[in-house]
Formats: structure tokens, sequence, C-alpha cells
């Protein structure tokens, strides 16, 4: 269905409001983080960073200010007149999101019963040794790392469904190799890269 056209001056006005709910929410996280003694503080020692409410809670609070913009604008500009507006255009954007939901919902599902079995261990202890003994250096690793990766993305085209399959054998293998995880999911990324838009 085709968006409703917005003119100018809601949209101006929708901007404004969102602006004013942004700064609402950003004074009362910070009047609730600033402040000695504070709740998002931790409650012994007052830091902010580290093991704090604030940090356990960061993410809800960028949600809280994606949704009070999100409403804000839209009520400025007329684009959400009621409650069921705001859950409509939720809906609508869940429901883009659907295929991706099912497709992690059975990637979950094959890295449970897959863990269970205890296979990526036993494979991962098996991979770290039979390439350990090779004696390869990391940069070969890495390069034949991405030349696979290349390979199967012809089989299996998605980044996420990809990464979901193989972290769990490839990072304990290639960590057992002194090659940090970060480094290979670098690897990874440029393997899958090249593929993606063809």
């Amino acid at each position: 269905e085709p968006e409703e056209a917005v003119d100018a001056n809601a949209e101006a006005r929708g901007l404004r409001y969102s602006l004013y709910g942004f700064v609402a929410v950003l004074v009362v996280v910070l009047a609730c983080t600033i402040p000695s003694g504070a709740p998002l503080r931790h409650p012994e020692t007052g830091d902010i960073i580290g093991q704090t409410p604030f940090m356990e809670s960061l993410l809800f609070i960028i949600a809280i200010f994606f949704l009070v913009s999100g409403v804000a604008y839209g009520v400025g500009a007329g684009t959400v007149k009621s409650a069921n507006d705001v859950i409509g255009a939720i809906t609508k954007t869940w429901a883009g999101l659907a295929s991706l939901l099912v497709m992690f919902l059975m990637i979950a599902q094959f890295i449970a019963y897959f863990n269970y079995t205890h296979l990526p261990q036993v494979m991962a202890v098996g991979m770290a040794h039979l390439l350990e003994s090779l004696g390869l250096g990391a940069l070969p690793l890495m390069i034949g790392f991405i030349l696979v990766i290349i390979l199967l993305d012809f089989v299996i085209p998605g980044s996420l469904p990809k990464w979901a399959i193989f972290a769990p054998v490839f990072v304990p293998v290639f960590y057992d190799l002194d090659i940090s995880p970060q480094a290979l999911l670098a690897a990874y990324r440029i393997g899958d890269s090249p593929v993606n838009p063809l």
C-alpha cells in the first residue's frame, strides 16, 4: 500500500515534536544517571560505566529514545492519530521481518541440537590439531577460510545463517591457533562480500 504523503509544514512540525520527545527522554535519563545515588548508577561504587544498571539497560534506553522520537514525529506530522496507528506501524515492520524470524528459529534449533551433541567441540579440537600439525601460519589459514566462505556463499547465500552455522566450529578452532574471533569475523566478511551482489 502506498505511503501517505506528508506536507512540508506537517513534516517540520513532526521533526520539532521528535526533537522535543528526544530531549524529554534525554532529561529523564540524565536525571536517573548523573546525580549521586541515582538509580542507574552502581549502588555501591556509584559508577555509571561498567557493571551498572545504566549499562545493563542501555538497549532499553536506546529503544525508548527511538520509540518516543518516532511517535512524537508521527503525532506532529499527523500520521499517528491513535495508539492503533502505532501498533499498525510496528506490526507492518515486523511483517516484513517474518521470513527472517522463521529462518532464525530454524537456525536456533539447529545450533541447539548441534551443541547438545557436543559435535562443535569435537570438530574444533580435531580441526585445531590437524591445522596445527600442518604448521600453516595465520595468513594462509585466513586466506583458506576466506576461500571456503566464498565457495559456500553459492550454497548458503545469507550472511547471518552462514555465520550462525560456522561460528560454533570455526571460532574455537582459530582461537586455539591464536587467531582472535574479531580477525576471523573480519575474514568472514571479506569472504562473504564479493558474492553478495551476485
